[in-house]
């Protein structure tokens, strides 16, 4: 009965967040949208058709057409599957590696702690885009690469974030109290620990899944990310780089671009209603 009445009183101070809740009824709109999408088009996101190249929005083409005959709204569509999906499982690869870390360097701290650390400084000596960059480069455009190396490179925030809240928890009473009666290290860390550590992590993977679209977006938008024909928002962008589309077709670069940022920053307000949802200094009315 108690956790279902902190778990109510989380849900109370988010709703309070006017903003966050628009945003989650926007983020799920989404992926709604982006999961029903054969449901809600008729035409092949793949499909060319070059009689109908570069035509305007119409009854028949709700945002057009591409430059190959393809209907834009299709792609936005679909393209909404692939950039949630390269968001969602890029931020559960980092997190996979940030707990483990994270939890290991705050826990047993010394010697381990340096290590876990100074690696992940070497991260974060690097400039993250370029880095992604250099190893998309390397191992060539492709969804499953992009996943992979949006959330290798992500671990360390992750790692740090769990890191701070270990510190401050391993030597609580409840802590103490599970290593005196016989608790391994482990069952100590995930069982007891890492539960009550878990909540500005979740805030923080929240916001990490906006970075990742927006990542993903900028790799795609170079060629780096997810290759054609698949559609993504990213490499819809990437179509319609050239002078004359920007200029003269709107309809190619709109539908992605505003799905970009309505995603983003719907899952940016979210993340700030959770903050403030978790935050126990928040008092109830």
């Amino acid at each position: 009965m108690k956790q279902i009445s902190q778990s109510k009183k989380i849900w109370k101070r988010f709703c309070r967040n006017k903003l966050a809740v628009l945003g989650l009824v926007v983020l799920i709109f989404f992926v709604v949208v982006s999961v029903c999408a054969p449901f809600l088009t008729d035409y092949d996101p793949n499909r060319s058709d070059l009689r109908k190249r570069n035509q305007p929005p119409s009854e028949a083409h709700l945002f057009g057409t591409d430059d190959m005959g393809r209907d834009i709204f299709a792609r936005t569509l679909y393209g909404g599957r692939i950039s949630l999906s390269v968001g969602l499982v890029s931020v559960g690869i980092s997190l996979s590696i940030g707990v483990v870390l994270g939890a290991i360097a705050g826990f047993f701290g010394g010697m381990v702690d340096t290590v876990i650390m100074r690696i992940a400084d070497v991260f974060y000596s690097f400039p993250f885009m370029i880095l992604a960059i250099t190893i998309s480069s390397i191992f060539g455009p492709s969804i499953y690469n992009t996943m992979v190396i949006l959330g290798v490179l992500s671990w360390p925030s992750s790692a740090r974030l769990l890191r701070a809240e270990f510190l401050k928890l391993k030597n609580t009473d409840f802590s103490l109290a599970a290593t005196t009666i016989g608790a391994g290290p482990a069952r100590v860390m995930f069982r007891h620990i890492l539960p009550n550590a878990i909540s500005p992590l979740l805030v923080s993977a929240t916001l990490g899944v906006a970075s990742a679209i927006l990542s993903e977006a900028g790799l795609s938008f170079l060629g780096l990310g997810v290759p054609p024909p698949a559609p993504s928002w990213g490499n819809m962008l990437n179509r319609a780089r050239p002078l004359h589309i920007l200029a003269t077709m709107p309809w190619m670069w709109l539908p992605p671009g505003i799905a970009i940022f309505v995603i983003v920053l719907s899952i940016n307000f979210v993340g700030d209603g959770l903050r403030d949802a978790f935050d126990p200094r928040q008092v109830m009315d």
